[in-house]
């Protein structure tokens, strides 16, 4: 509480939440039957104007409650009631509806940088088709019966994956999480996840591509030559030689490129407005492969900056929340049935490759982490950490073998 604040209203103060309450203080002859020295109710909001407004009712309902007044009144509680007198009903200010919960909630995430674009959107789907699904809710009214008929909906469909409908259920309970921490309500959510097992999980699990089927990639798709769209020649093949996700290698910049402690090598970053990263620890420098500077790709470089191209791969568009990738996996969609390839075989199966083939080696996993964008903490292009310098990513570069 600031002292601005308690000068103005010693009736209100606000919680380390920034949520405001309305107090009383319990006159003194009055403290051994209450068993209090004030009496206290959360008004359940964080601007000061609306707790002003909402503090008219539930300050005369806790002023009757703490001086022990039995009147007739629509808000009277008797004071022989001590454990309703820190509960008063019928004045209770209302909490916000789940719309709002969800708009707070989003604008938060959206503050802290903690979502992209796309993990925007399919969380306001969601919550959408939440507040459609069970109605416009006030917050304390999603109860454990609500949770429950949520899952029911979504259990009871036999189109939809175990992994799926934990999905729905963890965002909406992220969301009843945040909830509570905010308006002091509960989280029915919590605990109702479907438990699978180790085996369920990893048969679910999406396929790494096998050597053979790499091999088969690389001779399949366009040569390096390829002038029209270089990208069905390259992708492919910096996925296989780095473990990067599709959609980082999508969006490159020329500018992304950098020689680093006497190597060349590529910096996976946002620093340009289209570009993004999953999360602050994806950000991270991969040694280019020796294999790929054979190939002939810093030539490639080099010539996509003499053709005045700011960025890798101009002939991507960015499609909405997907980023510049969409239009890569929608080729590979048609153009995999060409390998006889099955509906798991996709090409983020070559980041799953790099994985397996890097862990059959016995590298650490911190360091395969590192290398992938697993890892716990960013790396800055000034300093790094010690398991992530240059010369110890690329030992793990150059293991990786698809001849």
């Amino acid at each position: 509480m600031s002292n601005s604040s308690y000068k103005t209203s010693p009736y209100l103060f606000q919680s380390r939440h920034g949520i405001w309450y309305a107090r009383i203080v319990v006159p003194v002859k009055l403290r051994p039957i209450l068993g209090k020295r004030e009496l206290r109710k959360s008004l359940a909001t964080r601007d000061r104007l609306e707790a002003i407004r909402k503090s008219w009712n539930v300050l005369a309902q806790l002023r009757i409650n703490a001086e022990g007044d039995t009147q007739d009144s629509a808000c009277t509680v008797q004071a022989k009631a001590p454990i309703v007198i820190t509960q008063p009903i019928s004045c209770e200010p209302k909490l916000p509806r789940l719309s709002q919960i969800v708009e707070e909630f989003c604008q938060e995430k959206l503050k802290q940088c903690a979502w992209s674009p796309l993990t925007e959107q399919v969380n306001r789907h969601l919550y959408r088709d939440m507040v459609k699904l069970l109605g416009d809710l006030q917050l304390n009214e999603f109860t454990l019966a609500k949770a429950l008929e949520y899952k029911k909906h979504y259990t009871s469909s036999s189109k939809l994956s175990v992994i799926t409908v934990n999905k729905k259920l963890t965002r909406v309970s992220s969301l009843l999480q945040w909830a509570s921490v905010h308006y002091g309500t509960k989280n029915p959510m919590i605990g109702l996840s479907i438990k699978v097992s180790a085996k369920v999980k990893a048969s679910k699990a999406r396929d790494a591509l096998s050597d053979y089927q790499v091999r088969q990639l690389f001779r399949d798709i366009p040569i390096i030559t390829e002038h029209r769209l270089p990208y069905r020649a390259w992708l492919p093949r910096l996925a296989a030689y780095t473990g990067a996700r599709l959609g980082e290698l999508a969006q490159l910049y020329i500018d992304d490129f950098s020689v680093v402690d006497g190597y060349p090598c590529i910096l996976i970053r946002a620093i340009h407005p289209d570009q993004s990263i999953k999360t602050a620890t994806s950000e991270r420098v991969i040694p280019i492969h020796p294999k790929l500077i054979e190939m002939g790709f810093l030539k490639f470089i080099d010539k996509q900056h003499s053709n005045g191209h700011k960025r890798l791969f101009p002939e991507l568009r960015k499609i909405a929340a997907r980023g510049y990738s969409h239009q890569v996996s929608k080729w590979f969609y048609t153009f995999k049935d060409k390998l006889g390839w099955g509906k798991g075989d996709t090409l983020h199966g070559l980041r799953h490759a790099v994985a397996t083939q890097l862990k059959r080696k016995e590298f650490s996993s911190d360091m395969v982490a590192g290398l992938l964008g697993h890892s716990h903490g960013s790396i800055t292009f000034d300093r790094y950490g010690k398991e992530y310098k240059v010369e110890n990513m690329l030992k793990l570069v150059r293991v990786l073998e698809w001849d």
